[in-house]
C-alpha cells in the first residue's frame, strides 16, 4: 500500500555539556579509555548512540512499532526520524581524569588504576534531526516524541556514554531551530539541502518555548540538591610530574575545582553500608547492590549464579567548588614535610608540595531511578544528608587532617514534593523483607 511522504520537519539542536563526557572507540593509545574519533582526529558523539540514549528513554523496544522503526521475524520498518553525529567546536578542551579503586579502609586496590579521556564541561556542537512524515502517521507523534527527549536532556535524565551514573555525560539544549515542508514547498525544500547548515535559514525557537506545549511530564527521576560549604579544606588529587608546578593538586575541569561524581558516590555507597549496619539490615548488601548497581569481578565464585552487572538507581552529578560570588574557591599551596615517628625528626627526601582547595561552596546533585523500592531509597538518602550536612561523611584524601568535610548551605530542594515520613514507613519495610 502507498504511504506516501507529506512533510519533512528538520530541527537543529545546539548543545553543550554540563559535565564531562567519555564515549570511547575501544582504543586505548593515549589513555586506557580514548574519546571516540574520526579519520580526521575530530571527536564526536555517533549518531547511533544519540538514538540508541533516545529511543531507550521512550522505552520504544526494537520489536515494536514507533517512530524510530522496529524489526520483527520478517516485518519491519525504518526509521522515521534521523539522527547526525553530534561534532563539537573547535575551541574544546580535552584532558584525562585518573581513577582508582578503594576498599572500604580507602586503600587502593591492586590491578584498580585507570585513566580516561574526557571532553571537559563547556564543550558546545550541534544535532541535526530529520523527522520524514507519511500519510498513516500522526504527525502528534513526532512533535510529542521529540519534545519528551528535549524535556528529559534538559532534566538531566537523558545522559551520553561512559560513568553516566557518576557525573558524566550530561548536556543542556542552547538553542533550537526548525523547519518544516511539504509537497507544496518542494522548491523551497531543493534549495535548502544545499546549504542545510546554515542555522539563519532556519526559525529559531527558545528551548522553554519549544517545550511549552508539553506542559508538566511525569518525570522517571527525582532529582535532589543539597547545597554545601566546605569546613577546612578538600584534596582530591591530580598528579604532575613537572618540576616547576606542585607535587599533585586538588582535581579540576577547565581550571575550575571539582568534586567527580565517583567520589561522592564512593563515599555516599560507605555511608549508606554503615547506616544500614546501624539498623541491623543482615540483608545490606544485595541491597546496595541492587539501589547502587555493581560489576562483578571475573575471578568471583558468585559470576555464574547473578547478572554480571546491574546499573545503578542513583546519578550522583559533578559539583563544581566556587565562592558565595560565584568565583573559584580559595586555592592554598601547601609544603609538607613527612616526620619520623620515632624522633619526630624530617624524613630526607620527603619534602611536598600541594594545592588544595578552601573556602568553597557547591551543590551535590541526585537524581534517583523511579524503579522499585524507589521510595525507601529516597528514606536512605533523607538519613545519609543529614549525615553529610552535620560533617559525617568525609570526602577525598587526607580525612585524617580534617579535609573533605561539609555543613550545610541553605534548604534542600527536592524536584517534586517528597514525604519523608511515608518514605521512612517503606524503608522499614524493606529492611523488614531484607532479613
Amino acid at each position: 500500500m502507498i504511504n506516501r511522504i507529506v512533510k519533512r520537519i528538520y530541527t537543529v539542536w545546539k548543545i553543550r555539556l554540563d559535565s564531562p563526557m567519555n564515549i570511547s572507540g575501544s582504543e586505548n593509545t593515549l589513555t586506557d579509555s580514548d574519546f571516540i574519533r574520526n579519520g580526521s582526529g575530530e571527536l564526536f558523539i555517533p549518531g547511533t548512540s544519540v538514538a540508541g540514549a533516545f529511543r531507550s528513554y521512550l522505552n520504544q523496544k526494537k520489536d515494536e512499532e514507533g517512530i524510530f522503526g522496529y524489526s520483527s521475524g520478517e516485518k519491519g520498518f525504518m526509521s522515521s526520524v534521523f539522527f547526525s553525529d553530534i561534532y563539537f567546536d573547535e575551541s574544546i578542551s580535552v584532558s584525562v581524569r585518573d581513577g582508582i579503586r578503594l576498599d572500604e579502609d580507602k586503600i587502593v586496590q591492586k590491578k584498580h588504576k585507570f585513566d580516561t579521556e574526557i571532553l571537559e564541561t563547556g564543550a558546545c556542537g550541534k544535532l541535526y534531526i530529520e523527522c520524514v512524515i507519511r500519510e498513516r502517521d500522526q504527525e502528534a507523534d513526532f512533535y510529542e516524541s521529540l519534545h519528551r527527549i528535549a524535556a528529559g536532556i534538559q532534566n538531566g535524565e537523558i545522559r551520553f556514554g561512559a560513568k553516566k551514573t557518576r557525573g558524566f555525560g550530561k548536556i543542556r539544549i542552547t538553542e533550537i531551530y526548525e523547519r518544516s515542508f511539504t509537497k507544496e514547498t518542494g522548491k523551497e525544500w531543493t534549495e535548502f539541502l544545499k546549504d542545510q547548515t546554515n542555522l539563519s535559514i532556519y526559525d529559531n525557537v527558545s528551548p522553554e518555548e519549544y517545550l511549552h506545549d508539553l506542559g508538566e511530564t511525569e518525570r522517571r527521576y527525582l532529582k535532589i540538591t543539597l547545597p554545601l560549604r566546605q569546613k577546612g579544606g578538600i584534596s582530591i588529587r591530580k598528579y604532575s610530574a613537572q618540576p616547576n608546578k606542585a607535587d599533585y593538586e586538588h582535581i579540576t575541569c577547565r581550571g575550575v575545582p571539582v568534586i567527580p561524581g565517583s567520589s561522592w558516590n564512593g563515599a555516599i555507597r560507605s555511608l549508606a553500608e554503615r547506616i544500614l549496619e546501624e539498623l541491623g539490615c543482615p540483608g545490606r548488601n544485595t541491597l546496595l547492590d541492587k539501589w547502587f548497581g555493581y560489576v562483578l569481578d571475573k575471578n568471583d565464585k558468585n559470576i555464574m549464579q547473578r547478572e554480571k552487572a546491574r546499573r545503578s538507581m542513583v546519578t550522583v552529578g559533578e559539583s563544581v567548588l566556587s565562592d558565595p560570588r560565584g568565583d573559584r574557591c580559595v586555592q592554598i599551596p601547601v609544603s609538607r614535610n613527612r616526620i619520623n615517628r620515632f624522633d619526630a625528626s624530617t624524613v630526607n627526601g620527603a619534602l611536598y608540595s600541594e594545592i588544595a582547595c578552601f573556602n568553597g561552596h557547591t551543590e551535590l546533585e541526585i537524581y534517583i531511578e523511579k524503579k522499585e523500592d524507589w521510595n525507601a531509597l529516597t528514606a536512605l538518602f533523607c538519613l545519609i544528608m543529614k549525615d553529610i550536612r552535620n560533617g559525617y561523611l568525609a570526602v577525598g584524601g587526607q580525612t585524617a587532617i580534617g579535609r573533605g568535610i561539609f555543613t550545610s548551605d541553605g534548604e534542600i530542594r527536592y524536584s517534586e514534593p517528597v514525604n519523608e515520613a511515608q518514605c521512612m514507613e517503606e524503608l522499614c519495610r524493606v529492611l523488614d523483607a531484607a532479613e
